[in-house]
């Protein structure tokens, strides 16, 4: 399944993206998304949960949102944060495309966790309009930009935790 990040509102986010945590999202309930699909390995539920909220954020920034129903349940921490902060209300249209990969696996890390970067091409994934109703163009979001992911498990759910986010043309497809 393709996604796209929206480089505009990224890009406003950006100094966000890499700081403290935030409040800690509600627990997840059995009826969340991910409990109707189960995976066969940790690194598989952690790429799941990423995608998850990736596609969350697609989700709601199509309807122009301020919050998404998934969101407490693919992030928490400052993951959460950035991801409820990305969807002020902005429209967009179209999908980023998303290629993310493991890239650390500490299973005996308290709690568990799982690193992945992805090199999110954001070109197809375009504002439309703004909260206050303007339309911006994303000449700036053509180049790819890496994002890296730790997401954690606890009481046997997978959740991206911290997102960090850099700069356009940093990585290659």
């Amino acid at each position: 399944m393709r996604y796209v990040l929206c480089a505009g509102v990224l890009g406003v986010l950006m100094a966000a993206s890499g700081c403290a945590p935030g409040d800690e999202a509600a627990a997840p309930t059995a009826a969340s998304p991910a409990a109707a699909s189960p995976v066969s390995s940790d690194e598989e539920r952690a790429l799941e949960a990423y995608r998850g909220l990736m596609g969350a954020v697609v989700e709601g920034s199509h309807e122009g949102a301020t919050d998404h129903p998934d969101l407490a349940w693919y992030a928490k921490g400052q993951a959460l944060t950035l991801a409820e902060d990305w969807l002020n209300g902005i429209r967009a249209t179209g999908e980023p495309d998303l290629a993310p990969e493991v890239a650390e696996v500490r299973l005996s890390a308290n709690p568990p966790r799982v690193v992945i970067e992805d090199c999110v091409d954001g070109s197809d994934w375009s504002v439309v309009e703004e909260d206050l109703g303007a339309v911006e163009e994303l000449s700036d979001s053509e180049a790819p930009r890496p994002f890296t992911a730790t997401v954690t498990k606890e009481d046997g759910t997978w959740q991206v935790e911290k997102l960090w986010i850099g700069d356009h043309g940093a990585c290659e497809r």
